[in-house]
């Protein structure tokens, strides 16, 4: 009798290794990404969720608000149906 194609068993490639303690996934994960924090900043691509904001806020006044503190990639202040600030806003 031939076998078919799709009665062959699938292979799997399975990684085995001890259990890591939290600390040192910790540790593994810092070394791993560290190199490209440094390059890119630490700060860098961080969306900021800001709250508490005037109900006349628009997006050129949260603009230019925190354009003092760095380049801005995007930044909108939530509005309702009617326009207005919904008291909240994005900046990145």
């Amino acid at each position: 009798e031939e076998k078919k194609e799709e009665d062959k068993p699938e292979d799997y490639l399975m990684y085995v290794g001890r259990a890591l303690s939290k600390a040192e996934r910790a540790r593994e994960f810092r070394e791993k990404h560290a190199s490209t924090e440094q390059a890119a900043g630490r700060a860098a691509g961080v969306n900021l969720y800001i709250k508490n904001l005037d109900e006349n806020t628009t997006d050129a006044s949260l603009r230019e608000l925190f354009e003092p503190f760095g380049g801005i990639t995007s930044c909108i202040a939530m509005k309702d149906d009617k326009g207005t600030c919904k008291g909240f806003g994005f900046v990145c």
